[in-house]
This record gives C-alpha cells, structure tokens and sequence, in this order.
C-alpha cells in the first residue's frame, strides 16, 4: 500500500511541476545558445492582444521583429522556409503558447485568420539573393500577391519590407521618397530590386482599387 500510495504522490508532484513549468513558459521566453536573455510576456486581453504574421520571421530582421512583439503580448506566426532564416532565431519562442512557427514558402498560398502581417520574406544580401534569381523575383512577386491576398481576405495591417536597392545606382545623396532612381533592369542585382520595385507597386494597386491597409518600409544596411 505504501508503494502505491509513495507512486501517486510522485505522480502528483510531476504533474504539479508540469503545470508551473507550462506557466513559465507563458510568461518567458526559454534561454538558449543563440539569445541567452530571457525576455519577458505580458499578458493582455483579448480586446488589446493581436495575432500578427511575420513571413521570414526568422531571419535577422525578421526574428528582432519577433521578440519585439513577443514581448508585447501578442499572439505570433512566423512564416519561413529556411533558405536563408534559421530556427535557432526563434527557437526561444518554440514552447511559448502565443507563438507558432510554420515551414512554409511565401510563393504558395495559405489560409490564415490574422490582424496584422509583416512581410519580410526574401533573401537581403547579394550572395543570397543571386544564387538563385527566379526564386528571388517569384519571393518578391507571387509571395508579396499571396501575402496581399490574405490581408484583403481578412483585412488585415500589411507591412512591406522593402529596400533602398529600389533606388538602384542612386545618382542622389541621400535619397528621398520622392527620388524614382536609376535602375538596370538586367543586371546582376535586378532579380532584387525590380522584385521589390513591382512589390511597391502591388501595395499601392490593392490599397487602391480594394482599400487595403499597407505600409512601406524601405530599409537600408541593417546590421
């Protein structure tokens, strides 16, 4: 009887951490190689707590954004598929019940029910984003359309990284919004530049004939 009882109080006890620890968990991020910080959860009402995607969440950019608004409060779907992001990035986050990661392209739909997306999927350095220029412009192209897509669907906040290589071989220091650029269209960078250039485009057409909420950032050297 005794063993019996001694195995239940055991029992009790693993299940009685178990339950501290998933509490934790919802209130932190877990400490790793890759960000040993621990960075606090608040945690917010419904009313006030928003699920928002980030496609190429893990990526450097990408994943900074992630902590920021990890540490909001707010509900996160990272969407990447690790050609040039690393799961380490988040790996923070993974046991956190506000995020989500999924392994997916930007090139194919998906359905998902979110208040705001931030789209950052692309390869940034040349190195990257030339290794493989048609992958380059369909990211830039049909993953910027989906992304579109899904924000007029459930209307939703969409956010565009964009870049200052829109303004190609700048013949203007520094460059204000205004400055069209001086571009090539067939060089080797172009894949990159006119892929974002028509993304632009593509913001200002659905905020325009279908009253989408955009945002344009054009980042510069992030490092």
């Amino acid at each position: 009887m005794s063993g019996l009882r001694n195995g239940a109080t055991n029992e009790q006890e693993r299940l009685k951490r178990f339950i501290e620890d998933q509490a934790l968990l919802a209130k932190q991020s877990v400490p790793t190689s890759s960000t040993p910080v621990v960075m606090t959860t608040p945690i917010l009402s419904d009313a006030k707590r928003m699920k928002i995607l980030v496609t190429g969440g893990a990526g450097f950019v990408g994943s900074h954004l992630v902590d920021r608004l990890m540490t909001m409060g707010h509900e996160v779907i990272v969407l990447d598929n690790f050609f040039t992001g690393l799961k380490k990035n988040v790996d923070h986050w993974i046991h956190h019940p506000n995020f989500s990661l999924v392994r997916h392209d930007v090139t194919q739909p998906i359905l998902l029910e979110v208040d705001q997306i931030y789209h950052l999927a692309c390869p940034a350095s040349p190195p990257h984003y030339q290794y493989n220029p048609v992958k380059t412009i369909k990211t830039s192209t049909m993953g910027t359309i989906n992304m579109l897509g899904l924000a007029k669907r459930v209307k939703a906040r969409i956010l565009l990284a964009s870049t200052s290589e829109i303004y190609g071989d700048p013949t203007v220091h520094p460059q204000p919004e205004t400055y069209w650029g001086n571009v090539n269209t067939t060089g080797p960078r172009a894949c990159y530049d006119e892929g974002k250039r028509v993304a632009e485009t593509m913001m200002y057409a659905y905020k325009n004939q279908n009253d989408v909420d955009i945002r344009i950032a054009r980042i510069f050297n992030t490092f």
